[in-house]
């Protein structure tokens, strides 16, 4: 065989040794939705912007657009109707094991933390509440979100010791709190950040310094899809040093 011959024969071999290579790789889907049902500031913004939307452009920027990823805000019981689908091929963002009865990552595949949060206690600053406990809220008017569950509270709420009213929206609550209309909400710290520079709250209400909990919030991924994972987590390990991002973090909190 003349040297020509075999260059040539080297290259279509090495071509299909690559090419069966690729294709014994777990392709990810062409289009990734990523579910939240974190429907408030800082992570949903009016006007579809937000933290999610500036994370869903930085997973694409780093993917370039193989796969593609796609922001899909619900609500928590259509998270929880689409993710038990055995077809389920999305991730959640902004979520906790415990929040999923996942506590030892056993059910679901679960990013490094992408972001750390806590709840806090907020309350008129003529009339302020100091938080130690759930019991620090005994006799209260408690300010919640429709629907929305509260550790420590809800016992207390339906033993009669606290007075819990809903509200649809954040702001909403924020409002009757500076009307005295409410004695105390709560909210993620991020939140609360975010809410109290943009409606001019900032001295009128009053955050409590212990939070009722902490946590780090991460990314959900189907436990069929390691891959994905990979992926997801190479973003998260680039956002902790990247300076756009952090950029992008300090932005909300300063709103």
């Amino acid at each position: 065989m003349s040297t020509l011959r075999k260059a040539i024969f080297r290259n279509v071999v090495s071509g299909l040794l690559a090419a069966a290579s690729l294709s014994a790789l777990p392709a990810l889907a062409d289009t990734v939705p990523v579910y939240t049902y974190h429907n408030h500031p800082p992570f949903v913004v009016d006007g579809g912007k937000g933290l999610s939307y500036d994370f869903i452009d930085f997973l694409n920027k780093k993917s370039k657009g193989n796969p593609s990823f796609k922001i899909e805000v619900v609500s928590r019981a259509q998270l929880d109707k689409a993710m038990a689908a055995p077809d389920f091929n999305g991730v959640v963002a902004w979520v906790n094991p415990m929040w999923f009865k996942d506590k030892d990552k056993t059910t679901y595949l679960w990013s490094g933390q992408i972001m750390d949060d806590a709840n806090v206690i907020l309350s008129n600053a003529t009339k302020k509440v100091e938080y130690k406990d759930p019991s620090s809220l005994k006799g209260k008017q408690f300010g919640g979100i429709l629907g929305h569950n509260y550790a420590g509270i809800d016992e207390l709420v339906a033993s009669g010791a606290i007075k819990r009213e809903d509200a649809e929206k954040e702001r909403s609550n924020l409002r009757k709190l500076e009307a005295g209309r409410i004695e105390v909400t709560l909210l993620p710290r991020s939140t609360a950040n975010y809410l109290l520079h943009e409606m001019d709250l900032a001295g009128k209400l009053y955050v409590a310094p212990t939070p009722q909990s902490s946590y780090t919030r991460h990314v959900l991924v189907p436990k069929k899809s390691p891959e994905l994972l990979k992926f997801v987590n190479e973003a998260v390990a680039e956002m902790a040093k990247d300076g756009g991002w952090q950029s992008t973090l300090a932005k909300y909190k300063s709103k």
